[in-house]
């Protein structure tokens, strides 16, 4: 978290925003997690979360298990998604975002939110 914080204070100083990308996957019982940190112009920093709202409740299949969309402006990643569960999940700055449980890792794109 606090290199988080960090992040964003530098990129603050050159007047942009970012947005933190996590994805987690299984592969054959071993877990593999990205966490990607990505500068925008502010212009798009402030529009960032209308368009992930929609590229995530467009991602996966109409009838899922779980929730499509997460909301963590309140809540902690850990305790919004099940433990064991693929997720992708995007945070706007220190602001809350949203997850997405992943539910067919194959269909799943491992590019997605880029």
């Amino acid at each position: 978290q606090m290199f988080r914080n960090a992040l964003v204070k530098m990129f603050e100083a050159k007047d942009l925003d970012c947005v933190f990308l996590e994805t987690n996957m299984s592969t054959k019982k071993k877990y593999h997690m990205v966490y990607e940190c990505i500068p925008l112009p502010k212009e798009v920093g402030d529009m960032a979360p209308i368009y992930f709202k929609k590229a995530i409740m467009e991602s996966d299949e109409e009838w899922s298990m779980n929730k499509k969309l997460i909301d963590l402006s309140s809540k902690d990643i850990r305790k919004s998604v099940p433990k064991g569960l693929p997720y992708f999940s995007v945070d706007f700055g220190l602001q809350g975002g949203f997850a997405h449980v992943i539910e067919d890792q194959h269909n799943f794109p491992h590019y997605f939110g880029k």
